[in-house]
């Protein structure tokens, strides 16, 4: 009888190049411009030179690209490493990895690794590493939906460069051991008001909210917000009052965040930190109560979920005089995927959250970071790693702005009153 399947099981990948060299032009010339709606890539020389430089026989070279979208970021995983080293190792989710047998079987063989708790994914990405192939793990650990920044990293893909070189140490050999950053920003290169407000309309819809009336794209999207909003408040006991104006929305949603952030950390104990720790922090505490009431859990979990999709669209990302298109686009979409879970048109958005019209990913590689000379000079091993990570982020933020100021041409003249702006009418 053969074993029963297991999703939360680790197994290494086994990459066969037959398979990635087939589905390499499959993902260039099919899913990225026809499915995801990616027209072009702009990856200059330059970086592509770089990239090659860093992943190649004699480095032990670790990825991290910056994660502001789902699956549109791992299909340019996969055109990054087509053009630069295609045996390359991409971490991935088990809950993808091991959703099913047949897909499983697919993707060993594409060498994703799987989180799966437990496994040797970290032993398996050193040995590639070493083998010269690189390896690829997005450090912000889930998508963003913010195009315009990089998030808190997390740790894995610098200690996974430092456990490298110790080894090579404990072995007596030398090598380059590298973080290598890349960044990606997806923009629409003409005016897409037309989609927005289409997309703007389904979430009306689907969520059972009247459908919008104003003129203007910012003002529907405004509306749209505010909206949900009230609907939410009262999706969570508070009494139904009419959407706020556009000028108080950013305080009225933080109000309403606080109230459902306090009544969980009430019931689940407060931790202290930026909010990403706290909500960490009740995630697996409401975990470990779920075998004393699974309802309960339910809708704690229910609660964590709307905390957090308060947190993305807030006062600190989107209160200038203006907002851009890729701004509205990403913030609807996190509407979108987060309060539309069910059917199968939905459903099948929420894994292939497909851009509202096509755009353009513009590509850069700024250059890596030596772990190994870091390794070398010995000291609080730590706080090295610790500065390893912010160097790691500082680079990707300033590669990820300098990309938004040499397409600002092309970006702004489609700009958009900021209807949530201070003063704004």
């Amino acid at each position: 009888m053969a074993p029963r399947f297991d999703p939360l099981a680790y197994r290494d990948p086994r990459p066969s190049p037959a398979i990635i060299r087939a589905l390499g032009p499959v993902n260039q010339r099919l899913i990225l411009p026809g499915l995801l709606r990616i027209r072009r890539l702009d990856f200059p020389a330059p970086d592509v030179a770089r990239l090659r430089a860093a992943v190649r026989p004699g480095t032990a070279a670790f990825l991290g690209p910056n994660h502001p979208e789902f699956m549109t970021d791992w299909m340019l995983d996969k055109e990054v490493a087509r053009r630069v080293s295609p045996l390359m190792a991409h971490w991935a989710s088990y809950e993808v990895v091991n959703i099913h047998p047949v897909a499983q079987w697919l993707w060993l063989r594409n060498n994703l690794i799987a989180n799966a708790p437990g496994g040797r994914g970290r032993d398996y990405s050193i040995d590639w590493a070493l083998a010269g192939h690189g390896v690829l793990l997005h450090p912000e650990g889930t998508p963003t939906w913010h195009g315009d920044e990089v998030g808190p990293l997390v740790p894995g893909i610098v200690q996974m460069a430092w456990e490298t070189c110790r080894r090579l140490a404990d072995a007596g050999r030398t090598m380059p051991v590298l973080l290598v950053p890349v960044v990606w920003k997806l923009a629409f290169e003409r005016d897409v008001a037309r989609e927005l407000v289409q997309e703007i309309d389904y979430i009306e819809r689907r969520f059972g909210l009247p459908r919008g009336t104003a003129a203007t794209v910012e003002a529907r999207f405004a509306a749209l917000q505010g909206a949900v909003l009230a609907k939410s408040r009262a999706r969570f006991g508070l009494p139904l009052t009419p959407p706020v104006a556009a000028g108080e929305f950013f305080e009225a949603q933080a109000a309403f965040a606080a109230r459902l952030l306090a009544e969980l950390e009430a019931r689940h104990g407060a931790s202290e930190g930026e909010f990403a720790r706290r909500a960490h922090a009740l995630r697996r505490a409401i975990l470990a109560s779920s075998a004393h009431g699974e309802d309960e859990a339910r809708a704690d979990r229910r609660k964590l979920a709307e905390v957090e999709r308060l947190h993305r669209f807030t006062r600190e990302r989107y209160a200038g005089p203006t907002l851009t298109q890729e701004q509205i686009a990403e913030s609807a979409k996190q509407l979108r995927i987060t309060l539309l879970t069910r059917g199968l048109r939905d459903g099948m958005h929420g894994v292939v959250p497909v851009a509202a019209a096509s755009r353009v990913a513009h590509v850069r590689a700024p250059g890596p970071i030596a772990v190994d000379e870091v390794h070398a000079r010995g000291g609080d091993e730590a706080a090295a790693q610790a500065t390893l990570l912010a160097a790691l982020r500082e680079r990707l933020r300033r590669a990820l702005d300098a990309v938004n100021t040499e397409i600002a041409s092309r970006v702004d003249p489609w700009r958009r009153p900021n209807p949530f702006a201070a003063g704004a009418r």
